[in-house]
């Protein structure tokens, strides 16, 4: 190896030697346990920069970037402080903390901002809330409202009304519909279509009789309908239909902004084929807009002739309204009554009933009647007393004893006034006194005859003699009412021959109590041979407890006194 060779391999060995002893006064020097395992340097570099080598609350522009994104330091407060010994102290530093918090200063207008139209946003949040209009235009630019002078519908007269349009009622509502087993399926149907307007049973028919109801449902399934939803309902009845010649041309705009098209008696429409066509293209023109559609029929659909009409009503869905039975108007009538605080009982019920007929209109007729009975202040008590309201006679008893009342008190008010007028003055003092004449009484001479004893024993023994045969001959022979039963004849027939089935029959009923008596001995001898066996059993048991007694120790002596006691259980 050459000589230069040999100083370049000294002086990089010098130069690794400086640089390890360093690392090790570094490393000597680094007062963290950890940093030294890292070799890690103890001092900061000289190098480092100026906002590095600051501590944090000395950097300003830190802390104003934390205050920003992180807002002020607070410090944290527990809510409870569990360290203290006592917990009313621990409410009581927690209620002096929640009277501590203010409301900051400044307005909130400020802090959060104004909206587009100026307005601060927490005043444009309430309002939405409240569903106040937003940047609602002045009175002067409002639109026209239906029934102002200016309103479109006032100025461009036409005939949109058709179908017409259902108003809001307070009559043949659903508070006045009266669900019951007969119609309880259609109302169900009805109130599927409320909730479900123009989706399910599109298009739908009432069927039923007359006088069942048909009409009211279908006025308050309108009625709910005009509530619940925003488009306008309208209602075709058949018998303003029937008379007229044709139906109105525009009647297309009055569809279009209707969301339920109601129907009365859609059969009396599809029995005229004329209206039965137009009838069913309107209908076509409304579901095709989404228009919900019910009728009310007293016939089947598929019983009317073939027309337009009647193709969309052959499938549609179908309820129906049976007629209303007896227990349902009396249940109804009973509720009605009780209302008024009167209580019907059966009786009365059926008084109701009888007169009114098995109908709505007759029942509700008839208490509208006692309703103002009632309220008259007339009682009924009695089922007669129904009967009476009904049929009017309560009104003339009343007026006759008004009548009696009132002539009673005229006449009694005119004696007196005549009383008055002829006896009282003003001039002499005390009044006038009244005089009348003596009655002059004639002279009576008559005497009571005197009766001897002997005279009125004689008569008191003729009476009771009198009376004696009187009642003997008055007096009918009793008959004889009291007779043996069938079954029991056989205990006093005379004795005689027995003939046909008799002798069959006794033959039976002889062997029947012959088997019977062999039956209870042989169950009675059974009990003996039984309880024989049972006192032979509990006479051997008392033997051997009397046989263990002599040698016995005290848990032994136990043991022997409970045998004992269930045998005197069992004996006894």
């Amino acid at each position: 190896m050459s000589i230069e060779r040999t100083n370049r391999l000294k002086i990089a060995l010098q130069k690794a030697k400086a640089g390890l002893a360093i690392e090790d006064d570094v490393s000597e020097n680094n007062p963290s346990r950890l940093g030294r395992l890292l070799n890690k340097k103890g001092t900061l570099s000289p190098e480092r920069r100026f906002m590095q080598s600051q501590p944090i609350h000395e950097r300003p522009m830190m802390e104003a970037i934390s205050q920003e994104v992180l807002g002020t330091e607070v410090e944290y407060q527990p809510a409870l402080k569990l360290e203290s010994t006592h917990p009313v102290s621990r409410l009581k530093e927690l209620r002096e903390r929640s009277f501590d918090a203010t409301i900051p200063e400044g307005s909130l207008g400020d802090k959060i901002g104004f909206s587009s139209s100026g307005q601060p946003l927490w005043s444009t949040i309430l309002d939405e809330q409240r569903n106040m209009p937003l940047n609602a235009p002045s009175e002067q630019l409002a639109t026209p409202v239906r029934g102002e002078r200016l309103h479109h519908s006032t100025i461009l007269k036409s005939q949109t009304d058709w179908p017409k349009r259902l108003q809001v009622s307070q009559r043949k509502t659903f508070k006045h519909w009266k669900i019951t087993a007969e119609n309880k399926q259609a109302t169900t149907i009805c109130e599927s279509i409320i909730d479900n307007l123009g989706e399910r049973h599109n298009p739908h028919v009432i069927l039923g009789e007359r006088e069942v109801g048909k009409s009211h449902l279908l006025h308050a399934t309108g009625q709910s309908a005009l509530r619940y939803f925003d488009g306008d309902v309208r209602i075709l009845r058949a018998t303003e239909l029937l008379s007229k010649d044709t139906i109105p041309h525009d009647w297309h705009e009055g569809i279009a902004s209707s969301s339920l098209l109601l129907i009365d008696d859609v059969h009396l429409i599809a029995e005229q084929e004329k209206h039965a066509q137009n009838v069913g293209h309107m209908i076509d023109h409304a579901l095709n807009l989404g228009v919900h559609v019910l009728a009310t029929s007293t016939s089947h659909p598929k019983n009317w002739s073939s027309s337009r009409l009647w193709e969309f009503f052959r499938s549609a869905s179908i309820s129906t309204i049976y007629p209303v039975s007896q227990a349902s108007l009396a249940i109804h009538i009973k509720q009605q009554a009780s209302l008024l605080g009167m209580l019907f009982e059966d009786a009365h019920t059926m008084e109701v009933l009888n007169y009114s007929g098995q109908s709505w209109r007759g029942v509700e007729a008839a208490l509208s009647t006692l309703k103002d009975a009632h309220g008259r202040g007339q009682e009924i008590l009695d089922p007669e007393d129904i009967l009476v309201v009904l049929n009017g006679e309560s009104s003339n008893s009343f007026e006759m004893e008004d009548a009696e009342a009132n002539s009673s008190i005229s006449l009694a008010s005119d004696i007196l006034k005549r009383a008055t007028d002829v006896v009282y003055s003003d001039v002499d003092v005390g009044g006038i006194e009244l005089h009348a004449t003596t009655f002059v009484e004639e002279e009576d001479d008559w005497e009571p005859t005197v009766v001897s004893a002997e005279e009125l024993n004689t008569a008191n023994d003729l009476l009771e003699m009198h009376l004696k045969t009187t009642l003997e001959e008055l007096t009918p022979e009793a008959p004889t009412v009291l007779d043996v039963h069938s079954n029991d004849q056989h205990l006093t027939h005379q004795l005689g021959q027995l003939e046909g089935a008799d002798v069959e029959r006794t033959a039976d009923v002889l062997a029947g109590i012959d088997a019977s008596i062999d039956e209870a001995l042989a169950e009675r001898e059974r009990i003996i041979v039984r309880d024989d066996l049972r006192l032979r059993h509990l006479e051997q048991m008392m033997e051997n407890l009397l046989e263990r007694t002599a040698h016995a120790d005290a848990d032994e002596l136990i043991d022997i006194v409970d045998e004992l006691r269930v045998i005197e259980h069992e004996l006894g």
